[in-house]
């Protein structure tokens, strides 16, 4: 692949890897700590793997390598801080192993024009449904409803939630059985009483 196609494409990829992740950011408000994770991580792999497949298929191993792990690192931890410290330390793993995978089917499959293209096409196509797949997962989780579990202050889905308990005409949720015995046997150690 000519290296101004190569570059073409890689700017491509990071155009929309950019403006993927600009535009869930409206959505960071109800962004658990876990699709934070997945977040990192989808946008460190797959924009590592689809630059340095490109990068790869134009250059030689340290260079693709060298490029799409810093790109792929960069995109996975800026995205990934949604999810907080876990969100970015996934993102930033998945820039590296993306960008290293990338880079060696690009070098690895440049046997011919019609496998580089073949191919180009195939992690371009996979890049997008991965791309839109996530917008979708994000959306679909900004319509549940979370509340924090006042014992352990982990995030719980409120409709799948089945520990609850009333507490003056409140529901409190939990994640698990321990964290309702605990608030159930002491709901004042739990939440905050204003003072009339």
């Amino acid at each position: 692949m000519p290296l101004t196609i190569a570059v073409i494409c890689g700017a491509i990829v990071m155009a929309i890897s950019g403006g993927v992740g600009l535009y869930l950011q409206r959505y960071r408000a109800s962004v658990t700590e876990m699709l934070g994770m997945m977040i990192g991580m989808t946008f460190g792999m797959m924009t590592g793997i689809a630059l340095g497949f490109f990068i790869g298929a134009a250059t030689d191993m340290f260079v693709s390598n060298l490029v799409a792990v810093l790109v792929g690192v960069l995109f996975g931890v800026a995205f990934g801080r949604v999810g907080g410290l876990m969100g970015m330390m996934d993102g930033g793993m998945g820039g590296m192993m993306g960008g290293m995978m990338g880079a060696m089917l690009g070098v690895m499959v440049n046997v011919s024009a019609l496998a580089v293209w073949i191919t180009g096409a195939l992690m371009s196509t996979l890049f997008l449904i991965s791309m839109a797949a996530l917008v979708r997962l994000v959306q679909k989780s900004a319509l549940r409803r979370y509340a924090l579990d006042p014992v352990c202050g982990m995030t719980v889905d409120t409709a799948e939630a089945k520990l609850r308990s009333d507490y003056r005409g409140n529901t409190i949720y939990f994640c698990a059985p321990g964290c309702k015995r605990a608030f159930d046997e002491a709901p004042e150690k739990y939440i905050a009483i204003p003072k009339a």
